[in-house]
């Protein structure tokens, strides 16, 4: 079973490549996921490591690792990723806490076993559900910890994992201690196989923000066409057909409110050409955020949309915000985190599929901190709603500060499990 889940994955890595190359994704890091790490510096001490996949799981490693330097200093800490964009979050903000960054390996078993004896780890760290057969066995069979912290299961996960219960199971034997976001992850991580006295509800680490502020917001109002008396409608980490849509209900918007303005952040930057091609098919004008801030512009007066083509600025631009559509929620990819504008106290809207947010997506919902829409049509009943209606938005304001800080803790609840390994 092993040589041919190993065979599987040289024959992925092969494929992968060419895939890389024809789709302009190809970068360095591909190297690093094959075992090809940078130096790091030698210390008589053994790090902690802890991977995480992309953006949101970036950004959980990123504090975990502030708080452990914040109890040993002493200790190194590398993190993996996944995606370039996770990697550039790590080496943005964590920069202060992270003492190697790279990509984590395929996982063949002759390249995770050379990669684990170059970092030779004190503790394995997981941020959420990233299950790797090769990897488990071999930190197992050197006596190293493994954590999973703020682990959750969708229910496709689940499904996928019971059937096949057997194999799932041995893996899961091979974690020390699972750290999980809700009851309901508990108990279905306690069904695949994990020992139930290992298992702990430790709440979301992603609720961990300061309410006001997360960061330092280094672009101004004026500096991206927001003038005094302007109502600003957010579109963050959209898919296809999302920007379609959210530039079609501006359009409406525009012939009534002349005040209105859209910033839209498309989930891959990658897709900027094309959605400004849509921006265009509406007969508006707009900017690229990256022009403004490597050239020191503003947008300027008469830009009608401002297009978020950089990485790590959008959790900071829901500050100037009135009403924030949360992406991936109509287009069915189980939606973004809408915990990044309830941060600043804006006034919440998101599509029926919320299925990797399905808990947080429900505590809003149940404290009136956002609007659920099912389709186009409701999303601009929704708009036109909460611009109509001041007071409305400034309870939703409310009412998502307040939950945000009535579920908070899971970083401290979290710690107290990882600092026995340390």
């Amino acid at each position: 079973m092993k040589l041919l889940y190993d065979i599987f994955f040289i024959i992925f890595s092969l494929a992968y490549v060419p895939y890389l190359l024809l789709k302009g994704k190809w970068h360095r890091g591909f190297f690093q996921k094959m075992g090809f790490l940078p130096k790091r510096t030698e210390t008589s001490e053994r790090p902690v490591w802890i991977h995480a996949v992309s953006v949101g799981e970036a950004i959980v490693a990123v504090k975990l690792a502030r708080r452990i330097k914040n109890i040993r200093r002493d200790i190194p800490i590398v993190i993996s990723t996944t995606t370039p964009t996770g990697n550039s979050i790590v080496r943005g903000t964590g920069a202060d806490s992270a003492d190697m960054v790279f990509y984590y390996p395929m996982d063949i078993s002759f390249v995770v076993r050379k990669v684990v004896r170059f970092i030779n780890p004190r503790l394995y760290i997981m941020v959420e559900t990233e299950l790797w057969p090769n990897m488990l066995e071999e930190l197992s069979a050197r006596k190293i910890p493994v954590v999973m912290v703020n682990g959750r299961l969708s229910d496709a996960s689940f499904r996928n994992y019971r059937m096949i219960g057997p194999i799932v199971k041995r893996i899961l034997s091979k974690v020390d201690r699972f750290s999980m976001q809700t009851p309901s992850d508990a108990s279905r991580i306690g069904m695949l196989g994990a020992l139930r006295q290992n298992v702990f509800v430790s709440g979301n680490m992603k609720f961990e923000e300061k309410v006001q502020g997360i960061g330092s917001l280094s672009i101004s109002r004026d500096r991206v066409f927001i003038d005094k008396g302007d109502t600003v409608v957010i579109a963050g980490s959209t898919h296809h057909p999302e920007e379609k849509i959210v530039l079609g209900i501006y359009a409406k918007l525009k012939k009534k409110k002349e005040n209105v303005k859209l910033i839209l952040a498309p989930r891959h930057i990658g897709r900027k050409k094309k959605v400004s091609g849509y921006i265009r098919e509406q007969g508006l004008t707009y900017r690229y955020l990256s022009d403004i801030l490597n050239r020191g512009e503003t947008a300027g007066p008469g830009c009608d949309v401002l297009i978020v083509d950089t990485i790590g600025h959008l959790k900071d631009l829901y500050a100037l915000g009135d009403i924030i559509f949360v992406g991936g929620s109509i287009a069915k990819r189980g939606g973004q985190n809408p915990i990044e504008p309830a941060v600043w106290g804006k006034a919440i809207i998101f599509g029926p599929h919320m299925y990797n947010f399905k808990e947080v997506s429900r505590i809003f919902l149940e404290k009136g901190a956002a609007v659920r829409v099912r389709n186009a049509k409701e999303l601009e009943n929704a708009v036109n709603d909460l611009l109509n209606n001041e007071d409305k938005r400034k309870d939703m304001s409310e009412n998502a500060r307040e939950a945000v800080l009535d579920n908070q803790g899971a970083a401290e609840r979290t710690m107290d499990l990882v600092t026995g390994y340390l």
